[in-house]
């Protein structure tokens, strides 16, 4: 048991008992709720705002024990959450540090290190001050296929979900966040008033350049894309697209529809090929066209 909770039940718990004997129809005195406090609290994990919220007092036994229940099991998992939480900062703490970087020995360490705690794919490269956290009670993951690079100072927010494909880098610097909030009232007293997970996908070979921001709602990263960096990126990119600027937009894909189907034929089996129209549609709509209208206003200008 964390004496920290058995701490902060006595003291929330005594206050709460004082309250509840002084509410109107109360029957029992000051000490006796403070002790059916402590006992709910030792036996089902109960909290004193809890008990005091269901006014377990007034209840009868059977109705008590089906609320304490109840409550057993959500507290018993937001406990078992703020110890994963707590042991993912001690973790980060001792291997994100820089002294890792003093030999080759030390850096496949704490490659090691996170490939263990965060199952994350095989000859991944980390650097020093990779952050990876996950908020909110939210019981997710973070994949990763094989040969990537997170570099230094990435900082990862992985609450909604992450996947990255094989050989994905993300260079120094780079910024993920994989969830937000509705927000309501004004802009001077906002309150947070849902949580909204916004799981993203980083395909095969994306490279995701220095300092980008990710921003929520993302969704997904394509095939060999390009994310240059200092790019906020608020939209899905398409596969081999590169995009920049903020606000990010598509300025160019790395290969040509043809250069494409070759390339997929040569490296993906057919089940895991892009779908070659798509790109054709995709590559015309954000890049030909747009260059022929440059072409054409070239030739009327100069």
């Amino acid at each position: 048991m964390d004496f920290r909770r058995i701490k902060q039940v006595c003291k929330y718990g005594w206050k709460d008992a004082q309250s509840l004997s002084q509410e109107e129809g109360a029957q029992k005195g000051r000490i006796f709720i403070f002790l059916d406090i402590l006992s709910c609290f030792f036996k089902y994990n109960v909290w004193s705002n809890q008990y005091k919220k269901e006014k377990l007092h007034l209840v009868n036994s059977e109705r008590k024990k089906e609320i304490c229940k109840k409550y057993q099991v959500e507290n018993n998992k937001r406990d078992n959450w703020v110890k994963c939480f707590f042991d993912n900062y001690k973790f980060l703490n001792k291997w994100s540090s820089f002294k890792y970087e003093r030999s080759a020995d030390l850096q496949a360490k704490r490659r090691a290190a996170y490939t263990r705690y965060y199952n994350l794919g095989k000859d991944n490269v980390i650097g020093y001050d990779v952050i990876l956290h996950r908020h909110h009670y939210v019981y997710s993951i973070i994949e990763t296929g094989p040969d990537c690079l997170i570099a230094e100072h990435a900082n990862i927010d992985y609450t909604g979900g992450l996947v990255l494909g094989e050989q994905v880098a993300i260079s120094e610097g780079v910024k993920i966040f994989t969830h937000n909030h509705s927000i309501y009232g004004d802009t001077m007293g906002r309150e947070r008033k849902e949580l909204k997970l916004t799981p993203l996908v980083i395909e095969d070979n994306a490279w995701i350049g220095s300092r980008a921001l990710i921003m929520p709602g993302v969704g997904r990263i394509g095939r060999r894309s390009i994310v240059a960096a200092g790019t906020v990126l608020r939209h899905s990119v398409p596969n081999y697209a590169i995009v920049m600027g903020n606000p990010s937009r598509i300025v160019g894909f790395s290969l040509t529809p043809e250069q494409v189907e070759e390339y997929e034929k040569e490296k993906y089996p057919k089940e895991r090929r892009i779908d070659i129209e798509k790109y054709k549609k995709d590559y015309n709509k954000f890049f030909a066209e747009k260059m022929n209208e440059i072409k054409d206003y070239l030739k009327k200008t100069c």
